[in-house]
C-alpha cells in the first residue's frame, strides 16, 4: 500500500505540472503545429499501458544503468507519466477555452503576459488542475499491468496475483476492501473539493493567444523533445522489432480474432454506454430524485480500481441463476459499462446543459412528450456530443485489459489480454507486432473520425 499511495502520488505531481505547462503552451500560444503536438501526445492515453511499458523495455532491455532503472519505482513511474500527461493536458486546453478574455485583458493594463497567466489564467482554471490530480492519482494507483511488467509491488497486484495465480477468493477479496476505500475518500474528496468548483460550462471563448516570439524555437523544441521521449522513442522501438514483413502476417494470423472481438465488445459497449450515459446526463442535469447520489455512484464505479470490479462481477454473477451472463460476452459488456459510464455521462451532461432551457421549455409548451423532447430537441442538438460520447466509449473498451483478463469466457479473449498472456513467454517480435496491431486497431477509428469530421465541416 505504501508502494501504491506513493507511486499515484508521485505520477499525480508529476503528469499535473507538466501537462498544465504543456496545455499552457499548446493551447494559449501561438505556435506552429499545436494541433499535432496535441494528438501525438494524446497517443499514450489510447493504448493499454503496458504497451509503453513494452516498449522502453525493447529500448533499453534488462541490462544497464537505464536497464536496471526502468524495472522498479523509477520506471513505473515514468511509464505511468506517459500514459496519463495527456488527462491534464487535454483538460487545460479544455479549460482556457472558459476564460472570459476580457478578464485577461483587464489584466493586461497592469502586467504582462507571465502575470495575467499567473494571476488570472490559473485561478480560473484551477478546477481543471485539482480535477486531473484527481483523476491521476485514482488511475495511477488501481493500475497494475505495468506494475507487474516492471516488477514492482503495488497493492492492486496482490489482489490479481491472488485471484488469477492462487484462485484464492477470499483473500483477493478481502485485498480488494482497502482498494474500495481509496475509491470511497476519492469520491468524497470529488464531491467536496472538486464538484463545487466545476463552473458549469457555457460556450466557449475565444482563447486570447499569446505571441511567444523570441521564445518560439525554444518552446518548439521543448515539445519536439517531449515528444520524442513520450511518443517517439516506445513506439519506434517496437516498431524496429517488426520490421520483418513475415513477422507481421504470423502476428495477425494469430491475433485476427482477438481483433474482431475487441471490435465487437467495443462498438457494442461504445452504443450501450452512449445511450445510457445520454439518459443518465439528463437525469442529472435535471436533478430528478437520487440524482446526486447516482452520480456519485457513476463516479465511484470509475474510481475503483479495474481489479476490483472484475472480482465483483465474479461474486455476484458466477451463480447457476444467472450463468446465462457469467459465461457469455454479457459479462465483459458489464464491466465496460460500470466502469466507464461516468465518462459518457458527463459528457452528454455538459452538453445538455448547453442546450437553453428555452427550446425545452417551447417544446413541452407545444405538448411534447418525454419520446418527442429527446427524438425532436435534445439528440439532434447533441449529435456532436453524442459522437464524441461513443468514440470515448470504443477507445476505453479496446485499451481495456484487467477486467477482461478476469471475467472473460474460455476463447472470448480480446486483443488487449492475448497480447499480455504472450509477454510471458512469447517470441519479442511477435509481441511487439501484436502491441502495434493494439495501437493501430486503437488510431484507425480515430483516423476515419477525423477524416469525416473534415469532410463533414468543409461541407
Amino acid at each position: 500500500m505504501k508502494h501504491s499511495l506513493l507511486l499515484a502520488t508521485s505520477v499525480s505531481f508529476a503528469s499535473t505540472a507538466a501537462g498544465v505547462v504543456l496545455g499552457i503552451m499548446l493551447g494559449k500560444m501561438r505556435l506552429p503545429f499545436a494541433t499535432l503536438f496535441l494528438i501525438l501526445l494524446s497517443v499514450p492515453l489510447l493504448v493499454p499501458p503496458y504497451i509503453i511499458a513494452l516498449g522502453w523495455f525493447d529500448l533499453l532491455g534488462r541490462e544497464g544503468f537505464l536497464g536496471e532503472l526502468l524495472f522498479g519505482f523509477w520506471g513505473t513511474l515514468w511509464v505511468l507519466f506517459c500514459v496519463y500527461l495527456p488527462i491534464p493536458l487535454l483538460l487545460t486546453v479544455l479549460f482556457l477555452r472558459q476564460v472570459n478574455p476580457r478578464l485577461e485583458e483587464a489584466g493586461r493594463l497592469v502586467t504582462g503576459w507571465g502575470g495575467v497567466v499567473r494571476w488570472i489564467t490559473l485561478p480560473l482554471i484551477s478546477s481543471a488542475i485539482i480535477l486531473s490530480f484527481s483523476l491521476v492519482f485514482v488511475l495511477s494507483f488501481g493500475e497494475q499491468s505495468v506494475a507487474n511488467f516492471l516488477r514492482y509491488d503495488i497493492f492492486p497486484l496482490e489482489s490479481f496475483t491472488y485471484f488469477s495465480a492462487f484462485y484464492d477468493f477470499k483473500t483477493a477479496t478481502a485485498l480488494a476492501v482497502p482498494m474500495v476505500a481509496v475509491a470511497l475518500l476519492f469520491l468524497l474528496a470529488e464531491q467536496f473539493f472538486v464538484h463545487p468548483r466545476l463552473v458549469r460550462f457555457s460556450s466557449s471563448h475565444e482563447v486570447e493567444k499569446i505571441e511567444p516570439g523570441r521564445w518560439r524555437v525554444i518552446l518548439l523544441s521543448v515539445l519536439t523533445v517531449t515528444v520524442t521521449f513520450i511518443v517517439v522513442l516506445p513506439f519506434g522501438a517496437l516498431l524496429y522489432q517488426v520490421a520483418d514483413w513475415q513477422v507481421l502476417h504470423e502476428a495477425f494470423m494469430k491475433a485476427k480474432a482477438p481483433i474482431f472481438r475487441s471490435y465487437l465488445y467495443g462498438a457494442v459497449a461504445a452504443t450501450l454506454l452512449t445511450v445510457l450515459g445520454f439518459v443518465s446526463g439528463y437525469l442529472i442535469g435535471e436533478r430528478v430524485a437520487g440524482a446526486r447520489g447516482y452520480d456519485a455512484a457513476l463516479i465511484f464505479l470509475f474510481a475503483l480500481p479495474a481489479t476490483v470490479i472484475g472480482i465483483a462481477l465474479i461474486l455476484f454473477w458466477n451463480r447457476p441463476l444467472t450463468n446465462f451472463i457469467y459465461t457469455t460476452p454479457l459479462i465483459i459488456l458489464f464491466g465496460y459499462v460500470g466502469k466507464y459510464l461516468a465518462l459518457t455521462t458527463k459528457i452528454s451532461q455538459t452538453r445538455l446543459s448547453q442546450i437553453p432551457r428555452s427550446q425545452v421549455e417551447a417544446a413541452q409548451i407545444a405538448g411534447a412528450n418525454g419520446w418527442q423532447l429527446f427524438r425532436f430537441i435534445l439528440i439532434p442538438l447533441s449529435k456532436k456530443a453524442l459522437f464524441v460520447a461513443w468514440m470515448i466509449g470504443l477507445i476505453f473498451s479496446l485499451r481495456e485489459t484487467t477486467i477482461t483478463m478476469l471475467v472473460y469466457p474460455p476463447g472470448d479473449e480480446t486483443l488487449p489480454v492475448y497480447t499480455m498472456t504472450q509477454m510471458a513467454n512469447g517470441d519479442p517480435k511477435l509481441i511487439a507486432a501484436l502491441c502495434l496491431f493494439m495501437i493501430t486497431m486503437v488510431l484507425l477509428p480515430l483516423g476515419v473520425a477525423g477524416v469525416w469530421r473534415v469532410r463533414y465541416d468543409r461541407a
